[in-house]
This record gives structure tokens, C-alpha cells and sequence, in this order.
């Protein structure tokens, strides 16, 4: 695997996991990210099946023949890749804004998903060790490539293109998408690629399956605090890939947050623990601020004393490598309010409705991946 200053890296998908990661990772100037969308016009889920008579459209290519300029490539004094670089274009020569905005309608976001609270775009860090110029990214509408202006990335409506100029390519669409897309990409992986699953539910021998023999694979399962570089991460590799790669991805992965690796049955676990998991702790969090509310603290202060007490107990946790159980044990004085707000917590099953909640969530993931 060429130098981290050389690497250039793909995202085969651009939802809001994936730009999480990517955000937390150029945050600390450790690496630069393309991503991609499926492609334009993708067909619903029913549709995949061949026996609903659907079909997976090309990816349209962008308009390299019509004034699009070939990559910047490395900073100066960087070695070019051992491959032929292709033209790729800018979004600048997409189109204008208005037009920008037209597209924006036919591509609306996902139902129930809210944008995050800020714009990776206005915080990103373009001084890492990996160049702007090594950044690639594609979408099916230009709404997605607005960021990737702002630094100076490469930028196209095809997937092919992505992985024909990256090295590390990344893949983090759908679930029920992802194995379209793998058909689509796979005439382009050869065996400098290292390929990473973001997708829940789609297995290592699946993956390979489906990726030319030999293709070293890997999945991970982020969860959204790698936005504020807090997050959570769980590697599996497949039978091709090996320590040089996953120590490659953890180097890469480790401005998110925490990145440990294990057995591919641990990412549905993951899945139940840290990526919903999240969710929980943000309804504890809700439930704490509002009793604080309740007995008479103003909105505001409750909400950000009840995060920082959750922030403290976890680094607790981290910190001084004890069980969650022992350092409980230690807040508790005979007698005093916390064992009396313990025994109420008790009352209401707090600790078998959390550990129903992980079973229920890992159980989910496991059927998602039997589709």
C-alpha cells in the first residue's frame, strides 16, 4: 500500500453515516474522501428483483468530452499512482446554482433523516497528509458535491470513475442497493483495490462473491459521533485481506474514535450496541434533562449538564478501565439520593429494557442480512 500522501480513497455512497466518517477524518487532517452515490435514477427496492422485471441503469458519465480537466494529482514531489489517471470534472463545470437547485427537487433527502447540525464543508481541514487533490468524489446530483467544491475535490456523477482513480475505495449505500452497485463497479476493482463495506446486513462472502476473486475485502459499522470525532467503529476482514490492510484502515479510522476490530459477528452486534445505541443514550439523555426541568432547572442548563454527565461517565469508564458496576458502586453513599434514585431505576427494569433493546436491535441486523 503506497504512502498515506499518494492514497487515494473512494466512498461509493454519500448518506449520512458516510459523511460522518469522512468529516471526522479530514477534521483531523488524516485523510481525503470521495463520495459517491448510487447512480442517477436508481430503481425502487421492489425493483431490483428480476422477477419485477427490473433493471439497473448505467451510471451516466460526466461530460469529460465537453471541456472536463484531468486530475490535479498529487502535491508536488508526490509519486503518480502505478495506474493511468483519468479525466474527471469539476463541479464548478456542473452547472450554476439555480440549476444546482433544480436537480436538488428530483433528488429530495432521505424521509425522516435531518441534515447534521452543522456543514462538514464550513470545518473541514484541507492540510492533511492526504492532498485535496486526492479527494474524489461523485453523487448522482450535484446537491451532494457542494462541499467537495469548497476543497477543491474531484468531482463526477460515476461510480466507475471513482474506483478506476482511487485505491481505497469505500462502499456505503443501502443495503438492498449495495449488491447492484457492486455489479456496476466490479469490472473496475483489480487488485490494488482495498474495498470496505459500510452496508449493514451485506456479509464478507457475499462481498467477495461478487467482487473479482482475490479482492481483499473489508466491513466496518461507524455509528454518527464519528461526526464529533467520539464515534464508535467495528472492523472485519475477509479471507483476502490482512494485517497491512486492516492496519491501514484503522490509521485512517482512528480520528472517529474508537476503532476495534473482531469477528464478523460482532458487526450486527454493533449494530445493536453503538450504532442504535446512540439513540438510547440520547432518550436517557432526554429523560434526565427533563426531570431536571420538572424540578425546576430552565431547559437549556439541563440539557447541557445532563451531556456532560454522560460525557464524564463514559471517559470514566475509559479512563480508569473499570466496570461499569464498580464505578456506580462508588457514587452510592448509605442512605444517600443516589441509591434511592437507583432503587426507582430498579423499579422500572432500566437494565433489562436497555439489554431487550440490544437484543432487539442485533436481531434486526441479523434479519437484514438474510434478505
Amino acid at each position: 500500500m503506497e504512502r498515506l500522501r499518494e492514497l487515494r480513497v473512494g466512498f461509493v455512497g454519500a448518506g449520512r453515516m458516510a459523511s460522518a466518517v469522512a468529516q471526522a477524518m479530514l477534521l483531523a487532517g488524516k485523510a481525503g474522501f470521495a463520495l459517491a452515490r448510487s447512480p442517477r435514477g436508481l430503481p425502487k427496492q421492489d425493483s431490483l428483483d428480476s422477477r419485477h422485471g427490473g433493471s439497473f441503469p448505467k451510471s451516466p458519465r460526466s461530460r469529460l468530452e465537453h471541456g472536463g480537466r484531468r486530475f490535479g494529482g498529487p502535491a508536488a514531489g508526490a509519486a503518480r499512482p502505478p495506474w493511468p489517471l483519468r479525466l474527471f470534472q469539476t463541479q464548478n463545470q456542473f452547472g450554476s446554482p439555480h440549476k444546482m437547485d433544480q436537480e436538488n427537487v428530483s433528488h429530495p433527502a432521505e424521509p425522516g433523516v435531518a441534515p447534521p447540525p452543522h456543514s462538514p464543508s464550513s470545518c473541514w481541514r484541507t492540510d492533511g497528509e492526504v492532498p485535496p487533490v486526492n479527494i474524489f468524489a461523485s453523487a448522482p446530483s450535484n446537491r451532494n458535491l457542494e462541499k467537495f467544491q469548497n476543497l477543491d475535490c474531484k468531482t463526477t456523477h460515476s461510480n466507475l470513475e471513482v474506483v478506476e482513480n482511487s485505491t481505497l475505495v469505500f462502499l456505503a449505500t443501502k443495503p438492498h442497493i449495495l449488491p447492484t452497485v457492486l455489479q456496476e463497479i466490479a469490472p473496475a476493482v483489480t487488485s490494488h483495490h482495498v474495498v470496505v463495506s459500510m452496508a449493514a446486513g451485506v456479509t464478507l462472502q457475499k462481498l467477495e462473491e461478487m467482487l473479482p476473486a482475490g479482492t481483499k475485502v473489508l466491513r466496518i459499522m461507524p455509528n454518527l459521533p464519528c461526526m464529533v470525532q467520539a464515534g464508535a467503529i467495528i472492523l472485519a476482514r475477509g479471507s483476502c485481506a490482512g494485517e497491512e490492510e486492516a492496519a491501514l484502515l484503522k490509521k485512517l479510522l482512528s480520528p472517529c474514535g474508537l476503532c476495534e476490530e473482531g469477528p464478523e459477528s460482532y458487526i450486527d452486534i454493533h449494530t445493536g450496541l453503538s450504532g442504535s445505541g446512540v439513540a438510547y443514550v440520547y432518550m436517557f439523555a432526554e429523560a434526565l434533562a427533563e426531570g431536571a426541568v420538572k424540578m425546576g432547572m430552565q431547559g437549556t442548563t439541563a440539557n447541557k449538564i445532563a451531556a456532560q454527565t454522560l460525557l464524564g461517565a463514559a471517559k470514566m469508564i475509559l479512563e480508569t478501565g473499570e466496570h461499569p458496576a464498580v464505578l456506580r458502586s462508588a457514587v452510592c453513599t448509605p442512605g444517600g439520593t443516589t441509591i434511592h434514585a437507583l432503587h426507582e431505576l430498579e423499579k422500572g427494569s432500566l437494565r433489562a429494557t436497555v439489554m431487550n433493546a440490544v437484543e432487539a436491535a442485533t436481531c434486526r441486523a441479523q434479519e437484514l442480512g438474510r434478505r
